[in-house]
């Protein structure tokens, strides 16, 4: 072959690209053609991956609908005992209508985080904070006396009087004074704020709790549940003495 030929054939081959070598007259596969052939092997193992990553997809997919399921349960079920305590409360409310049940008539106020309720009955009035004096002479929970349309009634830390920890009403309440009707004339207790006012069956007020004390039992007429709420309902006869405890 002479070199005119050599070169054309040479052209002919970088022109192909390289794709084959030639050995004589015969052309054979390249390492470019193997490379051709590990392709169905890497074209296997991306399905896999893709296959593995459908499978954790539609777990995530599945887990998510039984968190919904499970979340849709509780929403029924606190539903469910909504109604069951609307239904009740109806049945209460046309039994107290028809006159077939007594109905107690409390207010409900805070004193720091727990609740209390003074039977409406034993309350002349509510007071906004207003000055009050001190007294030589009195026990601890006497905060001191204050005026009353010109008369002159005495006021009580009733935090100290059940002997509740915390901070004390101080000589100048931030909250609010009721002023209670005592077997002696009326007397003022500082509170921390007023609730509501509550009407309630009263068959449904329980008994304190019988791990309480004597000294603790005799200052609580009974327990009222108030929007799944526990409210101490305070014996008044007890609360408005002045003797110390």
């Amino acid at each position: 072959m002479d070199i005119a030929k050599i070169r054309k054939k040479l052209k002919e081959l970088k022109a192909a690209g390289p794709r084959a070598e030639v050995i004589g007259r015969t052309a054979k596969p390249t390492e470019y053609m193997r490379r051709d052939e590990t392709i169905p092997e890497y074209s296997v193992n991306k399905n896999e991956n893709r296959t593995e990553g459908r499978s954790e997809e539609t777990e995530a997919v599945e887990k998510t609908d039984i968190d919904i399921q499970e979340a849709g349960l509780a929403v029924r079920e606190k539903m469910n005992g909504r109604e069951e305590e609307a239904e009740a409360q109806q049945v209460t409310d046309r039994r107290i209508e028809s006159g077939q049940e007594e109905v107690v008539e409390i207010l409900t106020f805070r004193l720091m985080k727990e609740e209390f309720a003074f039977r409406i009955s034993h309350l002349a009035e509510i007071l906004r904070h207003q000055r009050i004096t001190k007294v030589p002479k009195v026990p601890k929970h006497i905060l001191g006396i204050t005026s009353l349309r010109g008369k002159v009634i005495p006021v009580m830390d009733l935090k100290l009087k059940l002997s509740l920890a915390g901070e004390t009403a101080g000589s100048e309440p931030t909250g609010k004074i009721l002023i209670i009707k005592g077997p002696k004339g009326p007397i003022g207790a500082v509170v921390d704020k007023v609730i509501d006012v509550v009407r309630i069956a009263k068959s449904e007020i329980l008994p304190p709790p019988s791990h309480l004390s004597e000294r603790e039992l005799k200052f609580i007429d009974g327990v009222a549940i108030v929007d799944k709420r526990f409210v101490s309902i305070i014996n008044m006869e007890q609360a408005v003495s002045l003797q110390s405890e």
